[in-house]
């Protein structure tokens, strides 16, 4: 995986935590950072698969 994908996702990451729900950042910034995290992984995974992802493969986790 490309370390510079990684590190991205990871900013991102931390930037939601940083300027997140009591932060500077309003609700639809949290959403589109949390997007970005997203295609980011999307993206890692399509470089590191060499496939693209197939959404059958994601499932909700059971209700406890």
């Amino acid at each position: 995986m490309n370390l510079d994908l990684i590190m991205e996702i990871a900013q991102l990451a931390l930037s939601l935590l940083e300027n997140g729900p009591h932060g500077t950042q309003t609700a639809a910034e949290d959403t589109n950072t949390l997007l970005l995290i997203l295609q980011k992984g999307v993206l890692a995974y399509e470089q590191q698969t060499g496939q693209a992802l197939d959404p059958k493969l994601i499932h909700t986790e059971a209700a406890v």
